[in-house]
């Protein structure tokens, strides 16, 4: 962060997280370095977003596709 240059700017990052109340989560989020008027790094901000339940959505879809793909051994799939 001190050279102000970061390969996320155009990525989404992802964390496990805990909320307060002891529940896991999914989260993505995205962050900017915030420079002064001369350029120089003052800090940075991030925005979040509780993705747990499309992750496991994602992760169903996957298993019931490799269970799919498992069981088609020999079937053309379109």
């Amino acid at each position: 962060m001190e050279s102000g240059v970061t390969k996320y700017t155009t990525s989404l990052l992802t964390s496990p997280g805990v909320k307060k109340d002891g529940s896991r989560i999914s989260l993505e989020f995205s962050m900017v370095l915030l420079m002064d008027s001369d350029n120089v790094l003052q800090g940075c901000a991030a925005i979040m977003r509780d993705v747990t339940e499309r992750w496991g959505s994602d992760k169903k879809l996957k298993e019931e596709l490799a269970a799919c793909l498992a069981n088609c051994s020999g079937a053309a799939i379109f």
